[in-house]
């Protein structure tokens, strides 16, 4: 077998991971989720919770977070679009413009993390539109169940300080990056 056709069947296989790690990452990408700024046990994190889609092509009017007891000193502004009520275990950003349902919405809010490394938080979030709802409430018994939830709770891992952050989604866009770069390298390699 030649190198050439090694390093083909190489490029097109690895091609074919990354397209499958990036369908999985898209469809990962289509639910509702919250990202940390940081994960580390005791640590202030920003939080931003972002709405890819509409309630079954309806037009998002509200989100709802429901905050974990585990998290203290919880604060959030509106913007330009959203206006946020504050109470005692939940947040509401309300818009009198509601967002169409190709665009995506993303607010942020603040929270102390818990001192416990290993803490699960789970925030469940719903989702209300001008023609129904979508609540993401769901919560797997397990980690491994999460990805075949139909709405999952945006969930964060509090880590020992100073940890990575990795969270369900960001994995599989790191893993197709990282496949993709791999096949752009073989590439170049076989060139004169």
């Amino acid at each position: 077998m030649h190198r050439t056709t090694v390093v083909r069947r190489v490029t097109l296989s690895g091609l074919a991971a990354a397209g499958l790690v990036a369908f999985g990452a898209t469809s990962a990408m289509a639910h509702v989720t919250i990202t940390p700024s940081t994960t580390a046990a005791g640590a202030t994190a920003v939080l931003r919770l972002e709405v890819p889609h509409g309630c079954e092509e309806s037009a998002t009017t509200a989100l709802s977070v429901r905050i974990p007891e585990e998290v203290t000193d919880v604060t959030a502004s509106g913007t330009d679009r959203w206006a946020v009520d504050q109470a005692t275990d939940s947040l509401t950003w309300t818009t009198e413009e509601p967002l169409p349902d190709a665009e995506r919405a993303e607010v942020e809010f603040s929270v102390r993390l818990p001192d416990d490394a290993g803490t699960t938080l789970v925030f469940p979030v719903v989702q209300r539109c001008v023609e129904g709802e979508a609540a993401w409430t769901e919560v797997a018994e397990h980690e491994e169940g999460h990805d075949a939830l139909e709405r999952p709770a945006p969930v964060v891992v509090v880590t020992p300080g100073g940890s990575p952050l990795i969270t369900y989604g960001a994995a599989g866009a790191l893993a197709a990056g990282v496949l993709a770069g791999g096949a752009v390298l073989l590439r170049r390699r076989r060139r004169p």
